[in-house]
């Protein structure tokens, strides 16, 4: 796959520079789909994080956007007894946007009215780095130091302790359990090719939330359509981390252990989004401090906790039919 995707960065790059972008987005989606994904466009949030300003290098210029590391949301999904951070920690500037990110599996019915506050999105400021950019770059805890300097970040600012979170995440322990892939991928080869590896097969669909990059204000939304997902066994779920270029840390989900959908929701005063959406249906395993709980009012192992994907957060699943309801 990689052999597919790094020509494809490289010729999406010219393009961009010589022509109008709005072509150059259209045309690099469609290379994408036919030639590495046939079944499955990837979607736009995605492209829209890749830099194509540079081609084997990076430099501490190009970091000068680093700044905006601090606004980076990060949405507390780990929920394994190994997560390297407490499952509890939301500030209260947080607690009002991830209390609307979890709800249970029977708000997702016509009708039903779900509150909504998502905060602007604040790309990393290298952008998605093609694989041989990306893989020149050591990405670990030890090699840290080394790296800070590479970019000019200092030693001990708080961006450089983001850093160091997003690293720990990536490196926490393996799953104990086959089915559970977890993965982090600097690239979109990376991506591609772990998705396509936790689900056996590269015959895939991506699904992916249509919200404003500017964010949603806090207010309620009024479910006007769910769409579950024909998903096959298992899904693959990746969320963006705060660093300096982007990094998705993916897990995976066990066999009929999680449902997708696709929901319509329309505002008061008529603005319509597509949320993707993924209810877990087994939280045994989960830290019984994860704010779902809380929020919810659940325990490990109880009713199903559902959490809906921001905008660039995207769901790898095998391909299948998507069904209404």
């Amino acid at each position: 796959m990689a052999r597919f995707l790094t020509p494809l960065l490289a010729a999406a790059a010219a393009l961009l520079a010589a022509g109008d972008g709005s072509h150059a987005t259209q045309w690099r989606t469609e290379v994408f789909q036919h030639t590495v994904m046939p079944e499955s466009a990837l979607p736009y949030s995605i492209f829209w994080f890749i830099n194509h300003d540079h081609t084997n290098f990076v430099s501490k210029a190009m970091a000068t956007g680093a700044g905006r590391l601090s606004t980076m949301f990060r949405f507390n999904y780990s929920y394994n007894y190994s997560s390297p951070t407490p499952a509890t920690d939301v500030d209260s500037a947080a607690e009002a946007v991830v209390s609307t990110v979890f709800f249970r599996e029977e708000a997702l019915r016509v009708g039903e009215s779900l509150p909504l506050h998502l905060p602007a999105v604040a790309s990393a400021p290298l952008g998605f780095l093609p694989r041989h950019v990306a893989d020149t770059i050591p990405f670990s805890t030890s090699e840290l130091r080394g790296v800070l300097a590479m970019l000019g970040i200092a030693e001990y600012s708080d961006l450089a302790a983001r850093m160091e979170e997003t690293l720990r995440t990536c490196e926490s322990p393996a799953p104990q359990l086959a089915w559970e892939a977890s993965f982090c991928a600097t690239s979109p080869e990376a991506l591609a090719e772990g998705a396509a590896a936790a689900l056996g097969t590269r015959d895939v669909v991506t699904l992916a939330s249509t919200v404003p990059r500017s964010g949603v204000p806090p207010q309620p939304y009024t479910v006007r359509a769910v769409h579950p997902v024909d998903h096959g066994a298992r899904l693959v779920v990746c969320h963006d981390q705060p660093y300096p270029y982007t990094v998705y840390q993916c897990h995976g989900t066990g066999p009929r252990q999680a449902r997708a959908y696709m929901v319509d929701m329309e505002d008061a005063r008529g603005g319509a989004v597509t949320v993707a959406v993924v209810c877990h249906t087994d939280t045994s395993r989960w830290n019984p401090e994860h704010v779902s709980f809380k929020l919810l009012g659940t325990v490990p192992g109880g009713a199903p906790v559902c959490h809906l994907m921001p905008y660039g957060h995207v769901i790898w699943a095998e391909n299948g039919r998507r069904s209404s309801a």
